[in-house]
């Protein structure tokens, strides 16, 4: 299996040498940062799903590729969000979605949980939705105590 994914690295690899070297106008979109990242977090999503003795791989794809839809919409969408509480709310709804609902794993979901949490309350926008502004006042001044509990779970649980 691993000539397999040396294959598709060198594959991939050659072609963006190739449009580089031709001066292809799409290489110019696709040479970007942000496009790498979303391309790196599928190309493990695809390989962790071929892989199952390596659950966690599923997870790290899951956040880069999250991560790199992130950057790219702040560089190309006007309006997009540029909270730090999107980050957590990523890397969470990464955890909570593969870990907790695809992987059946009750830690990683717990974790995901907590992290989606403290992206959505922190954001500034939440105290804004109905029924949820005075948790998110509440939450927005006291998330520290999200990241305790969630070292404590930590430490706890093994």
């Amino acid at each position: 299996m691993q000539g397999k994914h040396a294959g598709i690295v060198l594959i991939v690899a050659g072609a963006f040498l190739l449009m580089r070297e031709t001066e292809w106008q799409l290489y110019k979109y696709l040479s970007t940062w942000e496009f790498l990242l979303i391309l790196t977090g599928l190309i493990v999503l695809f390989l962790s799903m071929r892989q199952p003795h390596h659950p966690n791989l599923m997870i790290w794809g899951g956040i880069t590729l999250g991560l790199g839809i992130h950057a790219w919409g702040l560089s190309h969408v006007k309006e997009w969000p540029q909270h730090w509480s999107l980050v957590p709310a990523i890397i969470g709804a990464c955890f909570f979605l593969i870990g907790g609902l695809l992987k059946k794993d009750r830690k990683k979901g717990t974790i995901g949980a907590i992290l989606l949490l403290l992206g959505l309350f922190a954001w500034p926008g939440a105290n804004r939705i109905p029924g949820v502004g005075e948790a998110a006042v509440f939450m927005n001044t006291y998330w520290p105590t999200l990241l305790i509990l969630l070292g404590i779970f930590l430490l706890w649980k093994k």
